[in-house]
């Protein structure tokens, strides 16, 4: 059998996420036995380990675990990319970016040429004209899972409340410096001629002012469901998650449902996004309106799993035309997570 070369970098202790939870490891080392059983040489290495040591991996094939912790996150976006220079990192680094970060999605959505649910990506709520907008629309924080920092906007007078939550409110401390600087500061400053204390002032207080980047996405009105599809190269997991009353998001509801026979216009959609990618696996939030499909939001890496765990099976359809087959399976993560890995490395 041809020699082959794989090397998988975790998290301390052989952390690969995810299973139950963000913080529950996969089976790493079960993972590395089913790529080798396929005829691969698996190294397995901590990130730190990389870093800091004299291993110099070039012209290698990589596949990386994730964290959700913020320092670990960076940490991991910084390797990440310093590898991605000399050996071939999987998922992308520009899918590792896209990870949760909603307005980078936008970006790479537009860059492959993937048209669905238009919305547009901002630092400030200065930067938008938000009396020109039709509304309703959707305003998400760039980050946040389970429904959190999104917010539907039904009128331009609902605005300020929610732009209130996404803006850091300024502590009493930042408030007496303020007024220290208003009141009794004097400064000059011979050297800058054009120096202004109350200019000075306002763009001081611009300058410590924390905000959020977000998105402003389309509305798609009357949903009771969305979808949760779960592509492992060739398989197709799918979870129809339903609205919370009172609600418009399915995304947190818990409220989870498995059909064994969906529209088949699903699946070509999910497929059809999925060929648009470069990935094992592409995690994706599917929305309909009862005519056409939108692409919400993707996931490359550290993905919920709950998709395949509590499915009893995946749907497939084999290469070309042809009607797509329900699959019964227990499910096992590991063996998914390994077989997807040799089936897209096969491929390419």
């Amino acid at each position: 059998m041809k020699h082959k070369n794989l090397v998988i970098l975790t998290c301390r202790d052989k952390f690969f996420g995810q299973t139950r939870k963000p913080w529950t490891s996969l089976d790493v080392d079960k993972i590395a036995e089913n790529i080798r059983e396929k005829g691969y040489e698996v190294e397995l290495y901590d990130f730190h380990e990389i870093i800091n040591s004299d291993l110099n991996l070039q012209d290698k094939t990589i596949i990386y675990a994730f964290s959700q912790k913020d320092n670990y996150r960076a940490y991991i976006n910084d390797i990440v990319f310093q590898l991605s220079k000399r050996n071939q990192v999987i998922p992308s680094y520009d899918l590792l970016k896209c990870h949760e970060n909603k307005g980078y999605q936008e970006i790479y959505k537009k860059e492959i040429g993937l048209e669905s649910l238009p919305a547009t990506y901002y630092s400030s709520y200065k930067e938008v004209d938000f009396a020109s907008l039709s509304y309703p629309i959707v305003l998400k924080t760039t980050q946040g899972t389970n429904g959190k920092g999104v917010y539907l906007i039904k009128t331009p007078d609902e605005v300020p409340e929610v732009i209130s939550k996404i803006v850091k409110k300024t502590s009493v401390w930042t408030k007496a410096d303020f007024f220290r600087r208003k009141y009794f500061r004097k400064k000059k400053f011979p050297e800058y001629p054009g120096f202004s204390d109350s200019k000075d002032l306002q763009e001081y207080k611009e300058y410590l002012r924390e905000e959020q980047n977000f998105i402003i996405q389309q509305y798609i009105p009357d949903l009771d469901f969305d979808y949760r599809v779960l592509i492992a190269f060739d398989r197709y997991y799918i979870m129809k998650r339903s609205v919370k009353k009172g609600d418009f998001r399915a995304s947190g509801s818990k409220l989870f449902g498995f059909d064994t026979r969906p529209d088949e216009s699903l699946l070509n959609f999910a497929r059809f996004v999925y060929e648009k990618f470069d990935s094992p696996f592409l995690s994706i939030d599917v929305l309909f309106n009862g005519k056409d499909y939108f692409l919400v939001e993707y996931q490359a890496l550290h993905f919920g799993m709950s998709v395949v765990m509590k499915s009893a099976g995946f749907f497939h359809k084999q290469a070309g035309e042809g009607s797509w087959e329900f699959k019964k399976e227990k499910p096992d993560a590991e063996n998914v997570f390994a077989r997807t890995f040799v089936s897209y490395l096969e491929k390419n």
